[in-house]
């Protein structure tokens, strides 16, 4: 469901030279005017202890010739291979951009479950020419970012500490690319947009003004977990070796192949993902809570903040299902709900079947009832809990935060199918520059939208404000969610409309299920 691709190599006009306090960085300057610095580092991982803390990135000894995009963590799904050594950043900076001429930051975290992805997967060149400083961050992706352990060398979430140093690199160092480290916005989607909520609530200090939050939440199903203390032993097992301490699973895990590494953590009982740290002395946590109790954050208060999904985000799981498809998912409710909700068997049924009649009547689960299918997997598995998020920051006192729905289809497969939406990921042909697989954005309505988001995007990061004036290409401005009873938010398509209350009576729906059973979430227990 995640988009991976191959960064498109620009054609170079001439080496640029760049001296940060690290050393001398030396990128290029492409045909179209801005200058690349593909594959920075911006910490170590140490390699005695990968599942752990990253170390300082020591200074350059020699010139560091800035020109690989396609360094990736170790990783084997879509692609597989990868180098511990991962920790790098991509970035693109706009022609004009120098130390006393500096230009507002957008920061990447790629989504793709934090189990696959890479910072060269999304090129920055359509947002770059919008004026902003555009940077793509790796970090380390299952178990060795997201072992969550009883042991203060492991303790957890070191994928989103390595996204913390990467900030400090950047908070440091961009002035010297033409950044303005005062204003740093950091985006991402899916998991990685999951990722930016994470950041909102972090016991870290403030390294960003801004927030983008795409098709996520800290509030996202699956997104969030207990934590395994014996997930390091369980892995060094299935790999063949016997450990009765972490210390030992981790000595073995540390030599052996990345990647085999990874191919077996997803035979692991339990899933790696962001946890509730434990905490031990001289350790610096990143939570230590779970997202129910996420009460009080100033960086939730300081930072203005943009979130929102696509209009039909599983659309393509149904409409490409076929009879077998749609004969698996006959217990769809069920299992969904209890995944989420710890019921005993007669309640579990029970609000089963509210949820079932509410969604589909009386319509059999079958491809008749396509459209229903997505409106309640995309509403479980996101579109809610992104409510909650904004319900959360408005509890907490956020300033501004603004809404919106992707809807348009103009490129998508399934244009032509009636009552096609929206797909999970589908904006990001409309921010990035895909390489593998690309959208075929041709035609002046497609070029349209495509300067349309970037635009916004940009305007976001430079002024905290998606659509500071009516233009042409802006025909609308764009209302912030207030604490007031209105709930408005920006439906992005060929006309640009307001809308209030998205959805309205499957969140309130949402809201009555959670305010009965939130309890009763595994993640309390």
């Amino acid at each position: 469901m995640w988009i991976l691709v191959l960064l498109l190599a620009p054609a170079w006009a001439e080496d640029v030279i760049v001296t940060t306090g690290k050393g001398t960085v030396v990128g290029q300057t492409t045909s179209d005017g801005y200058k690349t610095f593909f594959g920075v580092p911006y910490a170590k991982v140490d390699e005695g202890n990968p599942f752990g803390n990253s170390l300082e990135q020591p200074a350059f000894a020699q010139p560091f010739k800035a020109t690989d995009p396609n360094i990736f963590c170790p990783q084997a799904a879509r692609i597989e291979g990868g180098t511990l050594q991962c920790l790098t950043l991509n970035i693109y900076v706009p022609k004009d951009a120098n130390a006393n001429n500096k230009k507002a930051v957008f920061v990447w975290f790629y989504g793709g479950g934090f189990f696959v992805g890479y910072a060269g997967l999304y090129g920055g060149k359509y947002l770059v020419q919008r004026d902003i400083v555009v940077v793509t961050v790796n970090y380390r992706l299952g178990p060795y970012g997201f072992l969550c352990l009883n042991d203060p060398k492991v303790p957890g979430n070191q994928g989103l500490k390595d996204q913390i140093a990467a900030l400090r690199w950047i908070k440091a160092n961009i002035g010297a690319f033409g950044g303005d480290p005062t204003k740093i916005a950091i985006a991402g989607e899916s998991y990685g947009g999951g990722a930016v909520d994470f950041h909102l609530y972090s016991k870290y200090e403030q390294l960003f003004d801004k927030a983008i939050i795409q098709s996520a939440s800290v509030f996202t199903p699956y997104i969030f977990g207990k934590g395994d203390y014996n997930a390091a032993k369980e892995l060094a097992e299935l790999m063949g070796h016997k450990s009765s301490t972490n210390d030992d699973a981790i000595r073995f895990l540390a030599t052996a192949n990345p990647v085999e590494v990874m191919k077996l953590s997803r035979n692991l009982t339990n899933s790696l993902q962001p946890c509730k740290e434990k905490q031990f002395k001289g350790v610096h946590n990143f939570i230590t809570t779970d997202p129910f109790h996420f009460k009080k954050s100033d960086k939730v208060k300081n930072a203005k903040i943009l979130i929102g999904h696509n209009s039909k985000e599983t659309f393509n799981i149904f409409a490409d299902g076929d009879k077998d498809f749609y004969k698996s998912q006959q217990n769809i409710f069920s299992e969904k709900l209890s995944d989420i909700f710890a019921l005993k068997r007669e309640e579990l049924e029970t609000l089963t079947k509210i949820v079932r009649d509410f969604y589909l009547g009386g319509k059999p689960i079958a491809k008749s009832s396509m459209l229903e299918l997505t409106d309640f997997l995309s509403d479980f598995m996101g579109n809610h809990a992104e409510e909650r998020s904004v319900n959360n920051y408005l509890k907490i006192g956020a300033e501004k935060v603004y809404k919106y729905v992707f809807s348009y289809i103009g490129s998508s497969p399934y244009k032509d199918i009636p009552g096609a939406g929206a797909i999970h990921t589908e904006e990001l042909d409309f921010l990035f520059e895909i390489a593998r697989d690309p959208k075929n954005l041709t035609t002046p309505e497609q070029i349209m939208m495509r300067d349309r988001m970037t635009e916004m995007w940009a305007n976001f990061v430079k002024y905290g404000d998606p659509t500071p004036r009516v233009t042409n290409l802006l025909p609308v401005r764009w209302t912030p969610v207030t604490t007031g009873s209105a709930r408005p938010y920006m439906n992005i398509d060929v006309n640009m409309e307001v809308g209030d209350h998205v959805n309205h009576e499957r969140m309130a729906f949402w809201d009555l299920i959670w305010h009965k059973y939130w309890r009763n979430s595994p993640l309390l227990h």
